[in-house]
């Protein structure tokens, strides 16, 4: 499974219009994949203000390419778009290898946070089983549900990324801070650093569908 993940820049003010105008896509434009394809709007937390981040989850590349040329070759889907312009001035399309999938988050409301870790070249496969540890010891501690794991199809190579849902910010920013002191992080941070250069955390509010994600549009 991949995850294509579009980000928009929205213009100034104009978020919770783009978000309720993509929500129509999949009712207005007949050519739009219904029930095979699992999608999420998520909004910004941190970084640039007002971005939107379609996320959805297909079988592959090739797939997803096909959908998308049916859909654009629709004309409702051609009404949409002239209609969408009016809210989004830049956007981006990445891939991404779906390595470990969740049920989708929880609902509208729910806080994702998403950390990026770029692997030493050509050690991917053991910062992924280091941060699918990392994700278990959220949940283990109760900090966090959930977990998404990810890397790169397109863009810089050697990214590892976990997605995962948490019941608030402080919580998180709290456990982060004390984490340290536990003996059994301390070992996994060190088997980290021998496989990991740096590393960024970015924080979206989930902002639909209106159903929880793993249900199916």
């Amino acid at each position: 499974m991949i995850q294509v993940r579009e980000t928009y820049q929205i213009k100034f003010g104009r978020i919770d219009q783009a978000v309720d105008y993509w929500s129509r896509l999949p009712r207005e434009v007949a050519a739009w994949p219904q029930g095979r394809e699992a999608f999420e709007f998520l909004t910004d937390l941190s970084g640039e203000m007002y971005t939107l981040v379609v996320a959805r989850h297909v079988d592959s590349v090739e797939a997803w390419q096909a959908s998308l040329a049916a859909v654009q070759a629709d004309p409702a889907y051609q009404e949409w778009f002239r209609s969408f312009k009016q809210f989004a001035e830049d956007g981006t399309r990445e891939y991404l290898r779906v390595e470990q999938a969740n049920p989708g988050w929880s609902g509208r409301g729910a806080v994702v946070v998403r950390s990026c870790f770029k692997a030493l070249e050509w050690r991917v496969a053991e910062a992924l089983d280091l941060v699918r540890t990392y994700g278990a010891l959220l949940v283990d501690q109760q900090v966090g549900q959930r977990p998404r794991l990810l890397t790169d199809l397109s863009g810089r190579m050697f990214n590892v990324i976990i997605e995962i849902e948490t019941a608030n910010l402080k919580e998180w920013d709290d456990h982060r801070r004390t984490m340290f002191l536990d003996a059994q992080f301390q070992v996994w941070f060190r088997r980290l650093t021998s496989c990991v250069s740096h590393g960024s955390h970015d924080f979206y509010t989930v902002a639909g569908p209106a159903e929880a994600h793993g249900d199916k549009i």
